[in-house]
């Protein structure tokens, strides 16, 4: 032991704390994943759509002047304010698409919304930044037709980009995984919980 190298002792040590390190953020990674895991599985049962939009990074865009004279055109770039407005603003376009005034209605409010889960997923790593949305509560009418109003709707959006893909959902549990892939490894916040829509008659049934 006395004629050990130094060299390889400060080694031995430094390969210790790395692999503590390691093992504690993994750990702690993993744990935060779970948990956002858990708070999205109950709504699994009300899913009904995988949906995948493509953002661009810069867009122009268009403002009418006050006076509704002409209006004002200029490139912006995409951050992550754009994009909560991206997410909100498609949020409520699909709403009135699908329900109509229905969802401003005082009786029907309670129901007359879609269900939308979003992760975010792009922002710091090389991948285009782009939505995963799990999507769910279709009026039963509106079904076969919603991928035709899905990119209807994105096109409305300043920052849409042209990819889009969109499949029935078969298994809700393992596309919540895997939106939820990047939380506690490359972006803690990919799960955008402000942008969570639920309607209120499906909180009320998992609360209970």
């Amino acid at each position: 032991m006395g004629n050990q190298n130094p060299a390889n002792i400060y080694l031995v040590f430094v390969d210790f704390i790395w692999f503590s390190l390691n093992s504690f953020m993994r750990t702690h990674g993993q744990r935060l994943q779970e948990a956002y895991r858990q708070h999205i599985a109950p709504y699994s049962e009300h899913l009904q759509f995988a949906v995948t939009l493509t953002l661009k990074q810069s867009a122009q865009i268009v403002t009418t002047y006050a006076n509704g004279e002409g209006v004002y055109k200029r490139f912006e770039k995409l951050d992550d304010e754009k994009l909560a407005s991206s997410i909100r603003y498609f949020n409520s376009l699909l709403r009135h698409e699908l329900y109509g005034n229905k969802c401003w209605h005082k009786n029907k409010q309670h129901w007359a919304r879609q269900l939308s889960i979003f992760s975010i997923e792009g922002r710091n790593t090389h991948k285009r930044t782009h939505l995963h949305a799990a999507i769910g509560n279709m009026p039963n009418d509106k079904l076969i037709h919603f991928p035709t109003i899905v990119k209807s709707v994105w096109k409305q959006c300043d920052f849409a980009h042209r990819e889009i893909r969109l499949r029935p959902v078969y298994d809700a549990e393992g596309w919540l995984g895997y939106i939820t892939k990047e939380i506690g490894f490359t972006d803690n916040d990919c799960l955008d919980v402000c942008s969570i829509e639920i309607p209120p008659f499906i909180e009320q049934s998992i609360c209970r």
